[in-house]
């Protein structure tokens, strides 16, 4: 096994172990709630109309959740206040 193989099997053995003892959005794990700068990017998205997010599979959602959440809350907002 070359040494970048042995880093990405090491690197997996970890990831899942965490993901194992550690549940989403559970008091106590690192995983309990979303990265404050992640979040607080969120205020400039606020008012686009055709907002995207690409969310690149690198976690379990600790982020990306809370950022759909928003992005739906929003969409509600916008889709209500729409003047006819």
């Amino acid at each position: 096994m070359n040494r970048i193989d042995h880093i990405r099997k090491e690197e997996k053995k970890y990831h899942d172990l965490c993901y194992e003892q550690y549940k989403l959005f559970e008091t106590g794990s690192w995983l309990y709630k979303p990265v404050k700068t992640v979040m607080d990017l969120m205020d400039y998205f606020e008012g686009q109309n055709n907002l995207q997010v690409l969310d690149l599979g690198s976690g379990v959602g600790r982020n990306s959740i809370p950022i759909a959440q928003i992005i739906t809350a929003l969409l509600l907002v916008w889709t209500y206040w729409i003047p006819l």
